[in-house]
């Protein structure tokens, strides 16, 4: 048997895996060791730029409906039912704020409720095979691709695959990982907690708008709660000594009291539904890649709860490395595009770790969810712009960060200039830019690469093109952006370029692409076809 990409692990960043390579075109096959999805509410912030990516896969509408409606801050009390005392941001934007550079706000809908969403979207697509209940017991690589055991829990029956490339997405403790010999840094034990998974009423206790999470101080049942669905279910989050209270040895009495105490009410109704011991950690692999085998999500960068990015993080990073994997694999992609991967996604890594950890507090948490900009050898730097390790997602556009929304008419449909990206490059251009429009789908045509322009001109929604294109991407209407399938700009056009603008582009391309090495006509080798079972 042979499959293009294997994913291992079918959490939120594996599913989005499966999603994204399903969309690109590319066949996989996603084995998961559990019998099911998650069964813990995990984390429950969903960020704005992840909202944004859910809602290109058509998506949004069906997670709003599952989400809570909450106040994206932290209330801190001395007990749930007492007085608050103060409140801090979650470092998510309220909707109104967010709606001034994206489409979407954030979301708050646990981990246990959106993954049966994304299994649901990612099983709807023909390329997705997604297999539970399956353990990947062999690993062995060569030069042009895995071969990957796995053992059927059902059946006890191993199979055999042939890849191309693996996706490591198997959680912080990747057997994947250890296999491959690559080591960790960080924090591999900051503490312990021990999270009670409740139902009760506390509607009497919490006027509306309720927070995303309580803060309890009460010396008794210090800690945090959450509401994790819509029908009274909570986490409580205490800080627990294994060593000295073990988990498995407490009584449902003992965990209804900690309950009432967190809560501030003695007489409260507590179904308790699950407990579980959660150790703490802050971690980043040492490489995210080994040859044909790539790191995600935890596997890759492990985060404390604190700044709830590590879900968000994760999905990014997949985002970030499929349409590469995708672009390399249908041939237009070379192969040293890949190697971008790790050189743009562990510095933000490393830096959401540290904010884990309650570090780098002078980065903003939209910042750090949104504003990424991307340094490697695929992205053309700009001599008028200083380098910037990240930016704030109102401030223009520039090489290696995200491309701004702005909203437009296309097709007589009211859309975003996100819904553009979305599996080609794309030659973005200001209200005079028609030039460089043209000159990029020929460019395009001789290299063989998908490629779809855009000219912000002419729209009904648009009072001024010309500023809302100066604001948002800080160059002239005659100038353009080359943007990549994961909505990062790649390269922005010179000034004052009257002639060869073909072969500008032609050169942007290139590298962007990672074929600088190839010969123009070269469209990459293909040693598997993506489309491949």
């Amino acid at each position: 048997m042979q499959v293009p990409v294997v994913i291992v692990g079918a959490g939120p960043t594996g599913l989005s895996c499966s999603i994204l390579l399903s969309r690109l075109g590319v066949r996989s096959l996603l084995l998961e060791r559990n019998p099911r999805t998650s069964t813990h509410p995990k984390s429950t912030g969903i960020s704005t730029r992840t909202m944004e990516l859910c809602r290109q896969w058509g998506l949004e509408d069906r997670i709003r409906q599952q989400a809570l409606d909450v106040s994206m801050v932290n209330s801190v009390r001395e007990t749930l039912s007492s007085p608050e005392l103060h409140r801090f941001s979650l470092g998510f934007p309220d909707p109104e704020a967010a709606l001034d550079f994206s489409p979407v706000a954030p979301a708050a809908v646990a981990q246990d409720e959106l993954e049966p969403i994304l299994l649901e979207h990612a099983r709807s697509y023909a390329f997705a095979d997604i297999r539970f209940g399956h353990e990947v017991v062999l690993l062995r690589q060569d030069e042009y691709g895995v071969d990957v055991g796995f053992i059927d829990h059902k059946t006890q029956r191993g199979t055999r695959v042939r890849t191309r490339y693996v996706i490591a997405a198997d959680g912080w403790s990747s057997p994947i990982r250890k296999q491959l010999g690559i080591g960790v840094t960080g924090a591999d034990r900051l503490g312990d907690q021990l999270n009670i998974l409740f139902r009760a009423s506390l509607e009497h206790l919490l006027p509306a708008p309720r927070c995303a999470v309580y803060s309890s101080q009460t010396p008794s049942a210090p800690g945090t709660l959450m509401p994790t669905s819509r029908d009274g279910r909570w986490v409580f989050a205490t800080p627990w000594v294994p060593e000295l209270d073990p988990v498995d040895k407490i009584g449902s009495d003992r965990l209804v009291d900690l309950v009432r105490h967190a809560t501030g009410a003695p007489d409260l109704a507590v179904e308790i539904v699950d407990r579980q011991l959660v150790t703490l950690g802050a971690q980043v692999a040492e490489r995210f890649r080994d040859r044909n085998v790539f790191l995600v999500g935890d596997a890759a960068h492990r985060m404390t709860p604190t700044a709830g990015m590590g879900m968000n993080t994760a999905i990014h990073s997949a985002h970030n490395l499929m349409w590469k994997v995708a672009a390399v694999l249908h041939g237009w992609g070379g192969m040293s595009l890949l190697d971008s991967y790790e050189a743009e996604r562990k510095p933000v890594g490393e830096r959401n770790v540290a904010r884990s950890r309650g570090q780098l507090r002078e980065l903003s948490g939209v910042a750090a969810d949104m504003g990424a900009v991307y340094e490697s050898a695929v992205i053309a730097s700009d001599e008028d712009l200083a380098p910037l390790p990240t930016i704030d997602p109102t401030m223009p556009s520039r090489p290696g960060a995200r491309a701004a929304h702005i909203w437009i008419e296309r097709n007589e449909d009211w859309v975003s200039t996100l819904d553009l990206f979305d599996g080609t490059m794309v030659m973005l251009a200001g209200p005079a830019g028609h030039a460089w429009c043209e000159a990029a789908s020929d460019a395009a045509r001789q290299l063989a690469v998908p490629l779809d322009t855009c000219l912000l001109s002419g729209s009904r929604l648009l009072v001024d093109p010309a500023k809302a294109w100066r604001t948002r991407y800080g160059l002239e209407a005659d100038r353009a952006v080359l943007v990549r399938p994961d909505g990062h700009v790649a390269w922005r056009a010179p000034r004052g370029v009257a002639e060869n603008r073909v072969a500008t582009i032609t050169n942007a391309l290139m590298k962007a692409l990672g074929r600088e090495e190839q010969s123009r006509q070269e469209t990459g080798t293909v040693l598997w076809s993506a489309r491949s079972a």
